[in-house]
This record gives structure tokens, C-alpha cells and sequence, in this order.
């Protein structure tokens, strides 16, 4: 039976936006975000918002009481025992394959390793049930960030070469796969599921660009992953916590050696995710050149 009442604690950033219109957009919920004191979200008609105390055990409680699933895209810890005792489903997504005991290590992902160890640990009790959503990086907002191509300003890295096979996902397909999990609360329950919707390489995503901005003009750099993240160590190490640092074991998680950045088996058909051919990756494209 599919879960109904469904809360997001806020809906900015990149991922926030595509899971609100996912959920909000499907007959099956009734959604409820979350909101701090002073915001005021835009969200779409029929969904409720309501001011929480983050700080507040007791409002949070309250607040989270009645609600059947809570979708989780940033760090929880074991100081916010606010989920504890909360009987729901949790879906929490990540890019990388935090399975991986390469990616499991690095410090860039220490926070979701902990909050998927701590749903782990209040599912054992008997708290919560929940599901951990490996994505693969995110395709549409890459094109836009220059991660790994960006061909509105013809740049490109070509990270390991840039051949290595890897799984990759669009915001909007990451939003229909959380509506996928909540839709099937049973078979997703209490594990990690897998999905991507399209999987690719750089260099093929590059020359799919250059075809339709040519191929002239372009900068593209080539870093070996284990090198960059070797680097990044020996800063961390020093006390230099910043994006130059963090980024490296991103990099190497989507595109490194033995980092699991290929999805050899998905989810997709239980969580109702189509993949994109070559024709569907270049459209993506064109519609990101022409502003869309």
C-alpha cells in the first residue's frame, strides 16, 4: 500500500524543487513542507507548509506526528533524535554509491554514511523503515555547472580519460524515483535501491555537445582521479576543509577506478524510471543550450 502523508523539510537547493513537483504533481499524497521561521517557499496549490524549530525536539515531534514518509536530502545525525520513534519510511538520496568501501571512506560523504548507518540503526529497533536511493550524479544540473561538460561555455573534464562508463540521473528522474520508492513502501523496504537514467561517458556526452556547438573553442583539462584525491588527503590532513579538497573524492566516486560509478543493476523498472537513448541525451542538451 502506497504511503500518503508525505513531509520535506524544505525544498531549495538544486534537488529540493524536483522532489516538491514529483510528489505534489502525483493524486497519491498530501504533502506538507517544512519550513524555517521567515520562509516563505513557493509551492504549488494544495500543498501545505508549516513552520518547525529545527532546534525543538518537542516541535519537530509534533509537527512529524501523523506523517507517513519523510524524504531526506541533508545530513541527519544522532544529536537529532527527532526520527527516533518516528514509524515511517525515509528515502535518503545520494549520487555516489556509498556502498562502496572507496567512496565509504571519504571524508566528502562522512555525513551520509552517518545518517544512512543511523536509519540503519533505528530500522533494526523496530523505529523507522527506510530506503537509501543511489542516483548516480545529476545529468541536467551537471550540463549547467560544467560537471563534467558544460557546452553553453565549451568546457569539459575529462576525468580518468573521460571513457569510463558511469551511471547518471536528471533531477526531474531522481523526483519520479522518491514518488517510485513512497509508491512501494514493501519492496523497497529497509535497503538500497539503485537507479540511473542514462549511462554514459564523458567523452560521449562531449561529443554529443560538440555536435551541436561545434567543436572549436573548447577547454578541456584531463585529471587522473586518484592523483587529485591523493592531493586533497595530504590538504584535509592539514586542517583545509573547502570545495578544491571535498570535490576530488566526488570526482573520483562518479568516474575513478573500482568506484562503483557504473550501475550494473538498477531499479528502474520496479521504481518506473525510463532510461535515455542517445537521441533523448542530446535533446537534454539542446533544450539546456537553449535556456530551458
Amino acid at each position: 500500500m502506497a504511503l500518503r502523508n508525505i513531509v520535506l523539510a524544505g525544498v531549495s537547493g538544486n534537488l529540493g524543487p524536483a522532489i516538491l513537483t514529483a510528489i505534489s504533481s502525483s493524486p497519491s499524497f498530501a504533502v506538507t513542507v517544512f519550513t524555517r521561521s521567515g520562509s516563505s517557499p513557493t509551492v504549488p496549490s494544495g500543498v501545505k507548509t508549516v513552520e518547525v524549530n529545527y532546534d525543538s525536539i518537542d516541535d519537530l515531534t509534533a509537527k512529524l506526528w501523523g506523517q507517513d514518509a519523510i524524504p531526506l536530502r541533508k545530513r541527519i545525525s544522532s544529536t537529532q533524535p527527532s526520527l527516533r520513534g518516528f514509524h515511517a519510511s525515509s528515502p535518503l538520496t545520494s549520487g555516489g554509491d556509498l556502498d562502496n568501501p572507496i567512496n565509504r571512506a571519504a571524508p566528502t560523504f562522512a555525513a551520509k554514511v552517518e545518517a544512512q548507518e543511523l536509519l540503519n540503526s533505528l530500522a533494526t529497533e523496530g523505529k523507522i523503515t527506510y530506503t537509501v536511493v543511489y542516483t548516480g550524479w545529476f545529468l541536467d544540473w551537471g550540463f549547467r555547472v560544467g560537471f563534467p561538460v558544460d557546452p553553453r561555455n565549451k568546457t569539459a573534464t575529462l576525468h580518468d580519460g573521460g571513457e569510463r562508463l558511469y551511471t547518471t540521473t536528471t533531477l526531474g528522474g531522481v523526483g519520479k524515483v522518491v514518488v517510485g520508492v513512497l509508491n512501494h513502501p514493501e519492496e523497497t523496504k529497509n535497503r538500497v535501491v539503485r537507479v540511473g537514467e542514462a549511462v554514459t561517458t564523458i567523452k560521449e556526452l562531449l561529443a554529443l555537445s560538440q555536435e551541436l556547438v561545434g567543436g572549436e573553442g573548447w577547454t578541456i583539462t584531463k585529471p587522473d582521479t586518484a592523483e587529485e584525491a591523493e592531493k586533497a588527503v595530504v590538504k584535509i590532513k592539514q586542517g583545509v576543509f573547502t570545495l578544491d579538497t571535498l570535490m576530488p573524492f566526488v570526482y573520483r566516486a562518479a568516474w575513478g577506478k573500482d568506484t562503483g560509478g557504473h550501475f550494473t543493476t538498477t531499479d528502474n523498472e520496479l521504481l518506473g524510471l525510463e532510461v535515455l537513448d542517445k537521441a533523448g541525451l542530446k535533446k537534454l542538451i539542446q533544450d539546456i543550450v537553449g535556456g530551458k
